[in-house]
């Protein structure tokens, strides 16, 4: 869902595998000097769970935490990523930057920008043939199941035969390019470079590739209309398949076989391609003065106990044994003290009293772009903003529903504030922004039941007895407040609420409850 400029534009919250989950923001960016965003994530977990302030702390939840931000892919279709015309196309501008490497190898701004080119000219063709695919996955989708003359099949067929013409002529124009980057005056970083991305790209081609023929040929009543299409698009994969081999990369399968190379090749090529589009956070300095406050909560505990020994001094002989209770209970009552006000300091106080202060930095650039500002904290159920405790339990059956399912809140703040114009300084097409949060829950499930448990059933129509395996789960609720910081739309939040059902074993399924408009 798109809205206004500066908003955030769409959160996609998602399944990253058995034990983590991912949240991320896609953030459009203004033409201001600053803007920013916060993003306030409330966490109610079951008591059941024993997550609490004694056996959770700050070092568990960071610990959980990964987050990246990175530049939004620049979208190009596949046929206007080779076009000549599209002169903001990295394949463009590695063909202008090679005229002058082949004449002067050692042109250091044209080898530069070849190297930074050829990584985003693989971040941009996974993205379109991705996106290619997927609406072609959708527009088979509608492909009425009982009838081979439903009107969408034609529009199908013309789609797919479309995508398949647009990856032949990528595939050959890169075959040309390939002639030019592997001649020996060329670099040998330039050279690996583009092996890299050619075999990135090769494995794309084929996955993509293979998973829109699946979808093809499970629809077993479009066989016959889809023959010429399935033989297409599978000489494309076994072309690309017999490309890796020759080149003698290691993302190979033997004999059909799975091993381990082949992921784990996929993954550092990936790597290496999408690294162009990350931010590099560094944790700042000035995050020392974030921790003022809570110095400020030591003084006064401090202060406290100082007061009182002064006074017991009045009253009672330093080696009485008045005065050494005195010292004693006023040594309790200041650690006791100190812990309240820090607990007061860090509810709501992000700006002030963050438990970190990451600086974001562009590595094109060497610019700092924006700065990031986290706190966590476990919240009281009077201190949760009332839309926040509505969006809870807005579909709570009963007004005792409550009582029935007892939590703790852990609260996640998060404010980032970014600088738009130093971004369009230095980057055309890396604009947007994606800002990535994956939370890892094995510590909500270290402590959570068997997943599986008998039951003792009575059958009602048989009346035999029998053990019936019953599923335990846990339902862990988050709402998530998200509030634009551009002045304009500063009282602006909208929050949503997913459900995450967990078991022991990790994440069993995860559900969107609701989407309340702000």
């Amino acid at each position: 869902m798109r809205e206004e400029v500066n908003e955030i534009a769409d959160a996609k919250i998602s399944v990253h595998d058995r034990h983590r989950f991912e949240i991320k923001l896609d953030i459009e960016l203004g033409e201001g000097p600053t803007t920013g965003y916060r993003v306030d994530t409330y966490f109610f977990v079951p008591r059941a769970l024993n997550i609490n302030p004694n056996t959770y702390s700050k070092d568990h939840f960071y610990s959980s935490i990964q987050r990246y931000i990175r530049f939004k892919t620049p979208h190009f279709p596949l046929a206007k990523i080779i076009d000549p015309s599209t002169l903001t196309s990295p394949f463009v501008r590695i063909r202008s930057h090679m005229k002058t490497v082949l004449d002067r190898p050692d042109a250091p701004e044209a080898l530069d920008a070849i190297f930074g080119e050829t990584k985003l000219l693989g971040a941009v063709t996974r993205a379109a043939i991705r996106d290619s695919v997927r609406g072609l996955l959708a527009d088979l989708a509608r492909v009425a199941p009982s009838s081979r003359t439903d009107d969408a099949l034609p529009a199908v067929q013309a789609g797919i035969g479309a995508f398949v013409v647009d990856v032949e002529a990528y595939i050959s124009a890169v075959g040309e390019l390939e002639q030019e980057m592997l001649q020996p005056p060329v670099p040998a970083k330039l050279r690996d470079a583009f092996r890299f991305f050619d075999e990135f790209t090769s494995l794309t081609i084929q996955d993509y590739l293979s998973t829109l023929l699946h979808a093809m040929r499970e629809r077993q009543e479009l066989a016959e209309p889809f023959r010429p299409l399935d033989a297409a698009v599978a000489a494309i994969i076994i072309q690309q398949q017999r490309h890796r081999e020759a080149m003698g990369y290691p993302s190979v399968l033997s004999n059909g076989k799975t091993d381990s190379t082949l992921l784990y090749r996929r993954g550092v090529l990936k790597k290496f391609i999408s690294n162009v589009l990350y931010l590099s956070p560094e944790t700042s300095e000035w995050e020392t003065f974030s921790q003022i406050p809570l110095a400020v909560a030591a003084g006064f505990a401090m202060l406290f106990a100082a007061g009182v020994m002064l006074i017991a001094q009045y009253r009672y002989a330093t080696n009485s044994l008045p005065f050494i209770a005195i010292v004693v209970v006023s040594y309790i009552f200041k650690d006791r003290l100190k812990d309240w006000l820090k607990l007061y300091f860090s509810k709501g106080l992000v700006k002030w009293t963050a438990d970190r202060k990451i600086r974001i930095r562009d590595p094109f650039s060497g610019r700092v772009i924006g700065s990031l500002k986290e706190a966590f904290s476990f919240g009281e159920e009077a201190r949760i903003p009332p839309s926040v405790r509505y969006c809870r339990h807005m579909d709570s059956i009963t007004s005792i529903d409550e009582e029935g399912k007892p939590e703790w809140v852990v609260k996640y703040e998060k404010e980032v504030s970014l600088f738009p114009a130093r971004i369009s300084r230095f980057h055309q097409r890396r604009r947007d922004l994606n800002d990535i949060m994956r939370f890892n829950i094995d510590d909500f499930v270290r402590q959570a039941d068997d997943p599986v448990v008998d039951y003792l059933h009575l059958d009602p129509a048989s009346g035999a007895l029998a053990q019936v395996q019953c599923q335990r789960v846990y339902h862990v609720n988050l709402v998530l407040a998200y509030r634009s910081l551009d002045y304009r739309k500063r009282g602006a939040e909208r929050l949503e609420r997913i459900r995450l059902i967990l078991n022991r074993d990790g994440i069993v399924k995860l559900e969107e409850v609701a989407a309340v408009p702000q």
